[in-house]
């Protein structure tokens, strides 16, 4: 049934419909007119045999006109149907010729303001989705390999040049750890990655799930960094009991990177807030720098994007890029903006732990 086109099944349901339709008109009319012929022969006295030949003039009609009309009506059912489903077989034909070598093609849509053209609309944009994606996609693999192109070349130079000439041990130990050092930037670069696409998958399974309480997280977080940049203050207001509805050690990525890009790339003191917002959890980091260029705004939270290109830092634009990730998976939102006093704001709003009710 199914391999039947469904033009042809249409015009069947068509074509039964009618048939039962004009088999009931048929009766009803027969039935009528003997009804009819037995009033008027009883007021007129018209003769039994005269009545029926006038009935079987009237079965011979409608055993004519009946299935000459069923006949017309089932080709012109067909004919509509196939007519209705032309733009159907069209938008197929287009469809299939999408392949990702030609993710730009799309599907015509039909004049008419019908449902028709309401799918070819509806597919172009779903084609459209897909290309974004589909881009999306290849510009973070050609980010990702000139990414790992560097580290890769300057750990292949400095094991050739040790190989090369004979050293002293003072110089191999030099080139080790450099060599190190590439390393340990790959492996922070493949987990970044690995952690993105896990995000990007919604992988809500992570080895931590524990649901930590965010002041003595924070403050954990700002005690870390700030001993590693004992120059940079890093003050935390947040008040006790709030508690958000992602894993620890996601929710401490997200805010190591916030406060970390901050360090990097603001002055002063850079400052940590958290407050309730509605149903989610605003989390606000602050430096007091020169803030973010106006057209890199739009772009902070993108992978393998830095706000000066020149700067001579180790950082590979992923921080802000997969804290946007982690809030994505968790259905939270992030932002950015330049403080009016000075200094850029970057901002996380994530699902805040509904905790149980408990009464007296």
């Amino acid at each position: 049934m199914n391999r039947i086109p469904l033009r042809i099944r249409l015009t069947a349901i068509f074509a039964a419909v009618m048939a039962l339709v004009l088999t009931g008109a048929g009766y009803l009319t027969l039935s009528r007119f003997r009804e009819s012929q037995a009033e008027y022969g009883a007021a007129t006295g018209i003769a039994h045999q005269a009545q029926q030949e006038a009935l079987d003039d009237l079965v011979r009609e409608l055993l004519t006109a009946l299935p000459i009309v069923f006949v017309l009506a089932t080709i012109g059912a067909y004919l509509l149907a196939a007519a209705a489903l032309r733009p159907v077989e069209r938008m197929r034909t287009q469809a299939a010729a999408v392949t990702e070598d030609t993710p730009e093609y799309r599907l015509d849509v039909p004049p008419s303001r019908d449902e028709i053209a309401r799918l070819a609309t509806t597919l172009n944009d779903m084609l459209t989705r897909l290309q974004t994606a589909l881009d999306h996609e290849r510009l973070f693999v050609a980010d990702a390999s000139h990414e790992l192109r560097t580290p890769l070349s300057l750990l292949r130079t400095e094991i050739e040049l040790a190989l090369r000439h004979p050293r002293d041990a003072a110089e191999l130990h030099a080139a080790l750890l450099s060599a190190h050092e590439e390393t340990e930037r790959l492996v922070q670069l493949a987990e970044d990655l690995l952690l993105l696409a896990r995000t990007d998958r919604r992988d809500t399974t992570p080895a931590g799930s524990a649901v930590p309480e965010l002041a003595p997280l924070l403050h954990q977080v700002a005690a870390r960094l700030r001993n590693g940049s004992p120059d940079k203050a890093i003050t935390v207001d947040c008040p006790a009991g709030l508690t958000a509805a992602v894993p620890s050690d996601r929710l401490e990525r997200a805010v190591t990177n916030l406060i970390h890009n901050a360090q990097q790339h603001g002055h002063g003191p850079v400052e940590v807030t958290a407050r309730p917002h509605d149903k989610q959890i605003r989390i606000e980091v602050r430096d007091h720098g020169p803030g973010f260029p106006p057209d890199f705004l739009p772009h902070a939270f993108d992978r393998f994007t830095q706000a000066d290109r020149s700067r001579a830092t180790s950082g590979t634009g992923l921080g802000l890029a997969i804290t946007a990730a982690i809030a994505r998976a968790a259905d939270g939102e992030y932002g950015a903006f330049n403080h009016p006093d000075g200094g850029a704001v970057v901002w996380v709003c994530l699902p805040a732990l509904q905790r149980p009710s408990t009464s007296a």
